[in-house]
């Protein structure tokens, strides 16, 4: 119960701070007034004067004590943002990590009819092992936080990013249709195929193969969507890398 009324009170913005010191204060003064006004006419107390301290005293102290706790309480809620956030958060590419690409894909899927679709791309860095036994695996860091952040910018809106683990990296989409998917990915493995990565001053190109999966009436878990886009990397893979395979 103490918990709920604490969390309905947290200010989530400095704005809502401000409104609670406002709100706060009035109801303080209001309260204060309200006391003192009684308290003085059942002893027969000048109420002008009795009201000077009444009103003074919480007019001055609750906006100091409720800035104070307003100020404690919002740096709180950032600071388990903040904690939320980096537990969802690849530290290396800045994408999302496996709990919480499961948490946007479970609830994409449930949505994706009122959404207009739903759709997955998987992707690896082609001979990404040669990278890190040429250049080091600084350089390997290098090139997936670089792949990360093309997927992200060329991807655009309504879509997520996320690194499985290794050089695997996934993206979801809502809203677009397997054939928009397939652009979308045919400008991700471009944009990376003539890329120039920088490293210790050291320059090198990579390659990526991708595949690409909707969802179907069959499908029952953005897991199966997923399954099915890793068998098409798998193909592109298969078929010399540096491509990218969907459903014919």
């Amino acid at each position: 119960m103490f918990a709920s009324v604490s969390r309905l009170n947290e200010p989530k913005s400095q704005r809502e701070a401000y409104r609670l010191v406002v709100t706060y204060t009035a109801v303080s003064v209001a309260v204060s007034a309200g006391v003192t006004y009684l308290f003085a006419l059942s002893n027969n107390w000048p109420v002008g004067n009795a009201l000077i301290p009444g009103v003074g005293i919480p007019l001055l102290v609750a906006p100091w004590m409720t800035w104070t706790t307003s100020s404690y309480a919002l740096r709180l809620h950032n600071m388990r943002g903040e904690l939320e956030r980096l537990a969802r958060t690849d530290p290396l590419s800045g994408a999302l990590n496996r709990r919480g690409l499961k948490e946007y894909a479970d609830k994409a899927f449930a949505d994706r009819r009122r959404a207009g679709g739903f759709s997955a791309i998987v992707m690896d860095v082609d001979k990404f092992k040669s990278v890190n036994d040429t250049y080091g695996h600084s350089a390997g860091d290098t090139v997936i936080a670089r792949v990360a952040e093309i997927t992200r910018h060329i991807a655009g809106e309504n879509c997520v990013v996320g690194r499985l683990g290794g050089d695997e990296m996934v993206a979801f989409f809502t809203g677009r249709s397997l054939e928009e998917t397939l652009i979308t990915a045919e400008r991700i493995r471009g944009a990376i195929e003539h890329m120039i990565f920088i490293h210790e001053d050291r320059a090198l190109r990579v390659t990526a193969s991708i595949g690409v999966a909707a969802a179907d009436a069959d499908d029952e878990s953005a897991e199966a969507i997923l399954k099915r886009a890793d068998q098409f990397l798998y193909a592109a893979k298969t078929e010399g890398r540096n491509r990218v395979r969907a459903a014919a």
